[in-house]
């Protein structure tokens, strides 16, 4: 029981660290000079590819919501995808880490609208924290535009995982029918076929230097593809509660990545914008923390 307990937090550690450092890769991508849409879309397809051995042996790619799977697919597979990579292009690695909080917020939020879920006032203040962090990281200089730069970017990226946010609450009717690796392999090749074509539509060549296919196999097979089944082993060993507290500390780690991979600083409005992200996090494990115990007892 102890080594499978030490196993399962391991893994869940190990996800949220390829969480983290999803994002860094891509950023590293970025930076040197691939196309954002050709990034994204060999990226998801180094995630479905890896995935699909998993996904061929999960089966049951079958629905009876044909609606509910299209406007999946929409989301997770074109705008989602899309609107991050084109986001983290204008914006920094470390404020890209900071904006995967904004995926919670969304999640939790479109759940309240479409499942009618309780929406508590812990959760509400955490999606306030969580907004104003992002608002702050977002807000331009004095006589700078909002919509340029760092602040483009950074709405862009909030659009994505907004898009994310309408998957995950849309997934959870198509997960009654459909594995979930079965899912995610199938989204990963579609957003990458949709992302190559747009690659090709905006004139963006789909040819990429040698150099990066390492850390487009990192960044999608290992930092995506990987981080679901240590995500999965994390949930049989220890639980959904905890493996979904200790995938809070992605930020973290993508952070530190970010630091120390792509050499970038830390500034103050950072510091504070990442502050108050910190602080919603903390609202939503503590409120997750109270429902586990309600559920338990």
């Amino acid at each position: 029981m102890r080594v499978r307990w030490l196993s399962g937090y391991g893994a869940a550690l190990a996800s949220a660290a390829l969480v983290g450092l999803f994002t860094v890769l891509n950023k590293w991508l970025l930076v040197e000079e691939v196309p954002a849409l050709t990034a994204g879309a060999w990226t998801y397809l180094a995630a479905g590819l890896a995935l699909l051995p998993w996904a061929i042996k999960a089966g049951g790619l079958h629905s009876k919501r044909p609606l509910i799977m299209l406007l999946w697919l929409l989301a997770g597979s074109v705008f989602g995808p899309s609107l991050y990579f084109l986001g983290l292009k204008l914006t920094s690695g470390v404020q890209g880490v900071l904006m995967i909080n904004m995926e919670a917020v969304f999640t939790a939020l479109l759940a309240f609208v479409i499942f009618r879920e309780h929406l508590t006032l812990t959760t509400l203040s955490a999606s306030v924290a969580i907004v104003a962090g992002g608002l702050w990281l977002s807000w331009p200089h004095s006589g700078a535009s909002l919509l340029a730069g760092d602040g483009l970017g950074n709405l862009l990226i909030a659009l994505g995982y907004l898009g994310w946010g309408t998957e995950n609450n849309l997934g959870r009717l198509l997960g009654e029918e459909i594995p979930a690796v079965t899912l995610v392999s199938l989204k990963a090749l579609l957003a990458g076929v949709v992302m190559g074509g747009l690659a090709l539509a905006f004139g963006q060549p789909l040819a990429v230097p040698l150099r990066v296919v390492p850390g487009i196999v990192a960044s999608g097979a290992f930092s995506l593809g990987l981080s679901l089944a240590f995500f999965y082993m994390a949930m049989r060993h220890i639980g959904a509660g905890r493996t979904g507290l200790i995938s809070s500390t992605s930020t973290f780690w993508g952070v530190l990545g970010a630091l120390l991979l792509l050499h970038e600083s830390l500034t103050s409005k950072v510091l504070a914008g990442g502050l108050l992200m910190v602080v919603g996090l903390i609202l939503f494990a503590w409120e997750s923390t109270q429902q586990n115990r309600g559920a338990s007892s």
